[in-house]
């Protein structure tokens, strides 16, 4: 990589972190609501007949009712994500990325960079991008009905078989919430076939909890479609200083091979492959559910885009915080940013515990612990 292809990978690194908490807070507002239909539906049942004794039109009745509580609260959850938003602020958050860029590599020349005039797609494309793209093979929209219906047959199916088996309400209760396995204490006395141990009951992960993994799913393979999408198109729009896009794919246990194979491609904007790639496209990141790989512009030299001035030796120093590779990873990230970056990103209970090595790849990808709003970002990327 260039010294401009790695700064720009830094810049874009960070807006990726930002990206990450933005979607962090979305997923939090998503599970909240399902957490309070599973209290509605939970309430429902524990405040009807038994249902192994009810007749076929109070059965009917509790499950229009399920139907329709599941129904509202799927439809509030769509509305938490404002996709528009997202494609909006990935595409000012890539303009700044490559205006810092062009500004470090030629500080004299910053006046340069703003008469190329680097910008973004108007309003009008970036709402329709959002309105259009496909999350894996479908819109936005379906995946969410999709889920809505699996969910309300599951819930009813449950419903009809604890009925069926003369279960209890508290009972099918427990099939639609879910039990934790549980780990009873060992016999004071050793046994027959010796040394007590303690007795494990299996649990059961029941169909609400594993909705709400399923919602968090949709969350972020949308935003993460939306965003490269807004990327892409951002970079492509400023063909005067970049030749293509490359991807890079974050490389740890988690990494799907797929995206291992594909880590480090290039094409260019007419996305054919170059530079010894000789994978097709394909629609680019992302690749499968909860990918985490990423796109970087390949940048053209500073004389190739009218400034007379060599580039940077790739050598040097990338920045304050080093060079980076295409092969970082995001704990690499954090680790070259230091930890006033590691406390502001993370948070500083969880930073220290990054620090000392005491948190996963897989923990620090979730930001639940610092997020952040679309608007604040909005407004950072703005200035």
């Amino acid at each position: 990589m260039s010294a401009l292809e790695q700064w720009l990978l830094e810049v874009l690194l960070a807006n990726g972190v930002n990206m990450l908490r933005a979607e962090a807070e979305i997923k939090a507002k998503v599970i909240a609501l399902l957490v309070l239909m599973q209290k509605d539906i939970v309430a429902l049942l524990a405040n009807a007949v038994e249902m192994s004794d009810a007749g076929k039109q109070a059965k009917a009745a509790v499950l229009r009712e399920s139907n329709a509580l599941i129904a509202k609260y799927y439809g509030q959850a769509q509305l938490q994500m404002d996709l528009r938003a997202v494609a909006e602020v990935e595409a000012l958050g890539v303009k700044k990325a490559l205006t810092s860029v062009i500004g470090r590599a030629a500080p004299g020349e910053i006046s340069a960079a703003v008469r190329m005039g680097i910008g973004i797609p108007t309003e009008g494309y970036l709402k329709k991008l959002a309105s259009d793209i496909l999350i894996q093979g479908s819109p936005a929209k379906n995946w969410w009905l999709r889920q809505q219906q699996d969910t309300q047959f599951k819930v009813a199916n449950q419903i009809r078989i604890g009925a069926a088996q003369g279960e209890t309400n508290a009972q099918i209760i427990k099939r639609i919430v879910g039990e934790e396995v549980k780990v009873k204490p060992a016999p004071a006395a050793p046994t027959a076939k010796g040394p007590a141990v303690p007795e494990i009951v299996p649990g059961h992960p029941g169909v609400l909890p594993l909705a709400r993994k399923n919602a968090a799913a949709v969350v972020q393979t949308s935003m993460t479609t939306v965003a490269a999408a807004a990327r892409r198109a951002t970079l492509e729009l400023n063909r005067d200083i970049t030749n293509g896009i490359m991807q890079v794919s974050t490389l740890d246990s988690h990494t799907s091979l797929t995206c291992i194979a594909y880590s480090g491609a290039q094409w260019d904007w007419d996305y054919r492959p170059i530079n010894g790639n000789k994978l097709e496209y394909n629609g680019g990141v992302p690749r499968h559910w909860n990918c985490r790989s990423a796109e970087v512009a390949i940048m053209k030299t500073l004389r190739e885009m009218g400034i007379d001035m060599d580039d940077p030796d790739p050598g040097q120093r990338a920045s304050a915080a080093g060079p980076l590779s295409a092969k970082t990873t995001f704990a690499d990230f954090l680790k070259v940013m230091g930890p006033a970056y590691q406390d502001e990103t993370l948070g500083k209970g969880r930073a220290e515990l990054f620090r000392a090595g005491k948190l996963t790849p897989a923990q620090l990808v979730d930001m639940s612990g610092r997020p952040l709003s679309l608007e604040k970002l909005r407004e950072a990327y703005a200035n």
